[in-house]
């Protein structure tokens, strides 16, 4: 979950939701920046299935000591049970989809000390070499293809935890294709510009759901979750504006 104080309660984003936004932006951008043009599909659904089989309502698994809503960022260690769940479930659907799965985690994880999660990265690293082999891949190209889905996950954190009310400067973003950076603005008028441009029209309006809490704390994740109306939730809105001049 993405969580963020409001006046009273907290402002809740899913991950899921969060991934769903992060493939819309996917399919907006230019498209050359994609290489493999025959795995275009199975790229858009990587970008929006690497964070599922979460959340789990067990006990007290999404709330703090205090009771509050548990901000992923607040997690300490690696919930290996989900990532092995994610790369399970892509095995049945697309090798393509384990690749981009394989090394969103070794970003994600790459530098955990804990055996059980070393282990596991070991595995997905051998999978991912024998599946770039048998498929006749280039891995150059395979590394663009994560590169894309790793900038639509970064873009997508950064406007659904509202980086802006964070930062003083415009928030960078590592480019798809170099070790540029890439500037995403807040106007005054609330519309949002990247620099260079690299989505494929001229604006581009994307679409995130979200949850209010009626309470700052809970004593149980079933308490929590009792709580959100699912049925009704609330939308963010993501107006981009190409800069003319």
């Amino acid at each position: 979950m993405i969580v963020s104080p409001i006046d009273q309660g907290w402002k809740i984003i899913f991950h899921k939701a969060h991934a769903l936004l992060a493939m819309d932006i996917g399919l907006k951008l230019d498209r050359k920046f994609w290489p493999i043009e025959k795995f275009w599909a199975a790229g858009m659904e990587s970008i929006g299935e690497h964070d599922n089989d979460q959340p789990k309502w067990n006990e007290r698994d999404n709330l703090t000591v205090s009771g509050a809503p548990l901000d992923y960022r607040q997690r300490e260690q690696v919930d290996l049970k989900q990532a092995k769940a994610v790369v399970t479930s892509a095995k049945y659907k697309s090798s393509f989809i384990v690749l981009m799965v394989s090394a969103h985690f070794q970003k994600l994880y790459g530098e955990s000390k804990e055996l059980e999660v070393q282990r596991f990265l070991e595995e997905l690293t051998k999978s991912y070499e024998e599946i770039i082999l048998n498929m006749g891949l280039k891995t150059e190209e395979v590394a663009q293809c994560y590169e894309f889905l790793r900038f639509c996950d970064d873009l997508s954190l950064a406007l659904c935890q509202n980086d802006f009310d964070s930062h003083k400067n415009p928030v960078q973003i590592r480019s798809i294709v170099d070790d540029r950076n890439i500037t995403l603005n807040k106007l005054s008028t609330g519309e949002y510009q990247l620099h260079p441009w690299i989505f494929a029209e001229d604006e581009a309006v994307f679409h995130c759901e979200y949850f209010h809490t009626s309470k700052d704390f809970y004593n149980e994740d079933q308490e929590l979750r009792s709580d959100l109306d699912f049925l009704h939730p609330k939308e963010m809105r993501f107006l981009f504006r190409r800069q003319i001049g």
